[in-house]
């Protein structure tokens, strides 16, 4: 990726923005914000792959597999403008004005291992302040648990009430071959030569890998790839005569086609045991953020931010029981960049703690046209709420101390006994 190219694409966006938000409000103070980000936007991973799965040759991208592109970079840094423009607005307590060395100190960055989370944390701190090289911090280790707890760990254990659940979800063969038979069909005609795409008749299964981890397999195997591929290409403005091969007119065409993507996160990510064997690690943490008072802990700053994938923000959603539409995506898509937010208020009158728990990303077109974020043209929200949440000027709030006891309760211990944040 050229530097100078993402730092023009990324001064227009600058340039162009203007933050206007509603004044801050009397009865709340922003204390601490804790998000979980996806990376931005990247080509498919294995290339070889899905030629080999369609028989026909996916276009080439400008980085390598699984990279984060320049319009990935540039769509983070500014949308880490946009949000650090809301969150200080309602009084977030960073020291924008002081020496870089306080302000890193007011924030802490997290980010999994692969180029493209490291990249996208960069962007995400260029855009905070263009002026510091705040750190970010990687694991030591090729694998890191916050991010890989399922792949680092057998779940053999826990693989029968995991089949169970997957089984009651299908209901039956028949069942979801028919669910499922007209994406399959769009499928065959828009990426698959006459031979290939076997993958799209065979049964919705759910397997134990020989390193003990669950695997759909059946048409939500591939085709979740695919669909997130077409998906990605959309959003990096490929002409439409690439996207699944000239078959993508508009932002509907590739909505249907993250179906079987779709398909993966039911069937899988959002079934209890596999997301507490995933994401118990990770949510800790950000319990453990929300909680800590001021020491010399990292997670006790006021900006706590993990980078990482869109599995890890689907199984955290699937603890917190968060389900959301953003407008051109299906039910609970998880596009690049979007961002899974805890923001810690304090209420002035009573001095109590709330969280406000909210799901934001760039649309499809904002995405496409890279979309310079403002008060008009702002990311798309969902907003969690429980029963025992309020309306108030800053939008739902949880009392923290009941969604702190009551968020506990879905975390179970883990075989993983690598240190966290070395």
């Amino acid at each position: 990726m050229h530097r100078k190219t993402v730092s023009a694409i990324a001064s227009i966006l600058l340039f162009t923005s203007c933050y206007t938000f509603a004044n801050p409000t009397k009865q709340y103070q922003l204390e601490q914000v804790v998000t979980l980000i996806r990376h931005g936007i990247r080509p498919q991973t294995n290339t070889e792959a899905l030629n080999e799965a369609t028989g026909k040759a996916w276009p080439v991208w400008s980085v390598p597999d699984g990279h984060l592109t320049a319009r990935g970079y540039a769509g983070m840094l500014n949308q880490a403008q946009y949000q650090m423009s809301i969150w200080q607005q309602q009084g977030l307590p960073l020291l924008s004005n002081q020496p870089c060395s306080l302000q890193q100190n007011q924030l802490f960055i997290w980010a999994a291992p692969d180029e493209r989370t490291q990249k996208t944390a960069q962007a995400f701190a260029e855009g905070i302040n263009p002026h510091c090289r705040f750190n970010v911090n990687v694991s030591q280790y090729k694998q890191d648990p916050l991010f890989d707890a399922v792949k680092m760990q057998s779940t053999t254990p826990s693989f029968e009430a995991i089949q169970q659940q997957f089984k009651a979800k299908i209901i039956s063969q028949d069942k979801i071959q028919t669910r499922y038979k007209t994406i399959n069909q769009a499928f065959k005609q828009a990426v698959c030569t006459s031979d290939h795409c076997q993958f799209l008749d065979e049964p919705w299964e759910l397997k134990l890998t020989h390193k003990g981890q669950p695997k759909l397999s059946g048409p939500a195997n591939e085709g979740a790839n695919i669909g997130e591929t077409i998906r990605l290409q959309y959003s990096e403005n490929f002409s439409l005569d690439q996207i699944a091969f000239g078959h993508v007119r508009d932002v509907s065409d590739v909505k249907s086609l993250m179906q079987l993507h779709q398909a993966k996160y039911i069937y899988l990510n959002e079934i209890m045991p596999y997301a507490q064997m995933g994401g118990s690690i990770l949510y800790q943490q950000i319990l453990n953020a929300l909680s800590t008072p001021q020491t010399n802990d990292p997670l006790s700053r006021p900006l706590v931010i993990f980078v990482g994938h869109d599995t890890n923000i689907s199984q955290i959603k699937t603890l917190l029981g968060f389900h959301w539409q953003l407008p051109q995506y299906l039910a609970d898509d998880i596009p690049p960049g979007g961002s899974l937010t805890f923001s810690k208020y304090k209420e002035l009158k009573t001095q109590q703690y709330f969280v406000k728990i909210d799901f934001s990303a760039r649309t499809l077109d904002q995405w496409r046209q890279l979309t310079p974020l403002s008060s008009k043209a702002p990311l798309a929200q969902n907003t969690l709420r429980y029963a025992y949440c309020k309306s108030t000027s800053v939008g739902t709030l949880c009392p923290l101390e009941q969604f702190l006891h009551d968020a506990q309760q879905k975390i179970i211990p883990t075989t993983i006994n690598q240190p966290l944040f070395q």
